[in-house]
């Protein structure tokens, strides 16, 4: 009985701290460090939809996209981009436009940063002293450009790990007792 106490407190402290730490993860393991002068340069162009979110351009020197060598062998200088808006990751991009479909990504009206982050084929990030090389700029979402009852999933994973913790609490205890 003890061994199964030990086996489910362990395999749920290792749920409630894996999963948080591997939402925030480019799923990089190692990173592409480089100097200012080989860095690849970028500004956003952002414009808005008529329709809807935002249309970027991402304008680069110094970089060339490679969306045929995505998630192959690194060359330095070449690969795509990451863009996370209010610091979480909601695509990738394979040349120097997209759309910011703020109704699908955004969880709050108001000024939130948008971000793209370089990274090699092999989706590890270019970085000059350990910092991530890109482009940054605020955007401001309007209301209606978010769905209703968007929100934080953060809440949502805490409640379920809450859950879990409590169901294997109550199961440990039913347990014990019928002995």
């Amino acid at each position: 009985m003890k061994l199964m106490a030990t086996i489910v407190t362990g395999w749920m402290l290792t749920v409630a701290t894996i999963i948080p730490s591997q939402a925030q993860s480019n799923s990089a393991f190692s990173v592409h460090e480089i100097t200012q002068e080989s860095a690849p340069k970028a500004t956003l162009d952002i414009q808005k939809d008529p329709t809807g979110g935002f249309n970027v351009q991402v304008v680069t020197t110094n970089f060339v996209w490679r969306p045929e060598m995505a998630s192959m062998q690194h060359f330095p200088g070449e690969g795509h981009a990451h863009v996370y808006l209010d610091g979480r990751k909601i695509m990738r991009i394979y040349n120097e436009w997209f759309h910011l479909n703020t109704y699908q990504f955004s969880t709050r009206a108001g000024e939130q940063l948008l971000s793209i982050e370089f990274v090699g084929n092999d989706h590890a990030p270019y970085t000059i002293q350990g910092l991530p090389v890109g482009a940054e700029q605020i955007v401001d979402v309007p209301s209606d450009e978010i769905q209703p009852g968007s929100g934080d999933n953060n809440t949502l994973l805490f409640g379920l790990i809450f859950l879990v913790v409590l169901g294997a609490g109550g199961l440990l205890f039913r347990l014990r007792r019928g002995k």
